[in-house]
């Protein structure tokens, strides 16, 4: 039975592997010799592809920071929005030609300090930033994989090669990667907090967060909940709050003794930046302005009462970790600007919940089916891509249809809506059940 059992092992990791290695082949030819060829020549068409596509997520942060650094220039000024547009798409933007986006695209809109922080950078030159990024962001998307796996408690299994794998080779990952997104960064930088708090080091993990406010729009929320848990017991837990309030005010002091306005400056700059440029929340996307921001409303409803049942449990409780994993992708659909696939990686925590408590979480007959449809539409992608790049190779005249090219992408949108509501199931079923239970306990310890 052992020899069996090893046997059968071996020949589910060698099907594993072949299958991760076909996925992986098919999906990084179906984004760089597929899709990226395709908005290239969009974009050579509208005369707007620059020298520095590739990492140009990240170029604005560059150049901004050797700006302030050595010319204490003014990253939010209209002259450094032009030199960052020079760079993104080869010149600065036109408001005459209708083809354009709005003249303010690709502006800083980051918090000043964004700019200290990356200081080491505005050394080198930005040849170098990319060929540095192509290596160290894959690195931290993997740490950020397993620190997930740490901060959730979930036992590291066998498998955690294959979720390494599968969440470099995803394609919000791939759109970061190629990008150099800030978004790597901060979500390297929440997974590692919420890992040093499981390990019950708040110290490191009050400066981790600090840090992710460089994106404020993907780290409030979670920052709100952690001050929910901190203040439901603060003797043990207040450190994380001194340190986090410490970090932000040496950052905003070094900032405003810099550049006394910035704060006004960012506050327009990313109201314009937001305003014109950026498309609407996925909620707003989908289900159009009023009915998506009252959508948002509710779900902020929500996650007011998923705080208020879990902020007095262990940190490491399955229903604690189900709360993070909630507001992260209830961030997703709430984060500012629907095009943002890249910060798609937020469902990362959600997804492995729901993987690791995949037998308490789909009793239901209902639920079984709704998360039988969240994994086919996050694994549409990596089959999709890989039937493309293979169906291209076999009739290259697919490679300029459109509607092909796209397919893999058309349940991006849905994923994170999908995730959220076997999520909110989770919650409600295990708050709901601890509720009920509690009363239960109490009146039979009444009664003894």
């Amino acid at each position: 039975m052992g020899e069996r059992a090893r046997a059968y092992t071996m020949r589910s990791r060698r099907s594993r592997a072949v299958w991760l290695i076909v996925l992986a082949a098919g999906t990084t030819y179906y984004y760089f010799g597929l899709f990226l060829p395709q908005v290239r020549a969009v974009r050579t068409a509208k005369e707007l592809y620059g020298p520095y596509t590739c990492g140009g997520d990240f170029y604005p942060v560059w150049l901004t920071s050797r700006e302030l650094l050595f010319h204490r220039g003014n990253p939010y000024s209209r002259g450094m929005t032009r030199q960052i547009q020079a760079g993104f798409f080869g010149r600065p933007l036109e408001a005459r030609k209708t083809s354009d986006p709005p003249a303010n695209s690709r502006a800083f809109s980051y918090p000043l300090y964004v700019d200290f922080l990356a200081a080491p950078a505005a050394f080198l030159s930005f040849r170098t930033v990319q060929y540095m990024g192509a290596v160290t962001f894959p690195l931290l998307i993997a740490a950020s994989v397993i620190l997930w796996f740490r901060g959730l408690e979930i036992p590291a299994p066998d498998s955690i090669a294959s979720w390494v794998a599968l969440v470099l080779i995803s394609y919000p990952v791939l759109e970061g990667l190629y990008a150099l997104q800030v978004s790597v960064i901060v979500f390297f930088l929440v997974s590692a907090s919420v890992a040093a708090i499981a390990a019950a080091r708040y110290g490191v993990a009050g400066v981790l967060l600090a840090l992710a406010t460089g994106k404020p729009q993907l780290s409030a929320l979670l920052i709100l909940l952690l001050l929910a848990w901190v203040f439901a017991d603060w003797r043990s837990r207040g450190r994380l709050v001194f340190t986090f309030a410490l970090a932000i005010l040496v950052f905003l002091i070094v900032s405003f003794a810099v550049m006394p306005g910035w704060f006004f400056e960012w506050w327009r700059a990313l109201l314009e930046y937001r305003g014109r440029t950026e498309p609407a929340p996925l909620a707003q996307l989908l289900f159009g302005k009023y009915a998506g921001r009252a959508l948002g409303i509710l779900l902020l409803g929500w996650l007011v009462w998923i705080a208020g049942k879990a902020r007095r449990l262990p940190f490491t409780s399955p229903g604690f970790t189900l709360a993070i994993a909630t507001v992260l992708a209830v961030t997703v659909i709430l984060v500012p600007s629907s095009v943002a696939v890249y910060d798609h990686v937020l469902l990362l925590p959600g997804l492995l919940w729901l993987w690791h408590h995949r037998s308490s979480a789909g009793r239901r007959p209902a639920v079984r089916r709704l998360l039988g449809i969240m994994w086919l539409a996050l694994a549409w992608q990596w089959l999709a891509a890989s039937g493309v790049s293979a169906a291209s190779l076999i009739w290259p005249a697919l490679r300029n249809h459109a509607i092909v090219i796209l397919l893999p992408l058309r349940t991006a949108p849905a994923l994170p809506f999908v995730v959220a509501a076997a999520l909110g199931i989770a919650a409600l079923n295990r708050f709901a059940r601890s509720q009920k239970q509690a009363p239960a306990s109490l009146s039979a310890a009444e009664s003894a």
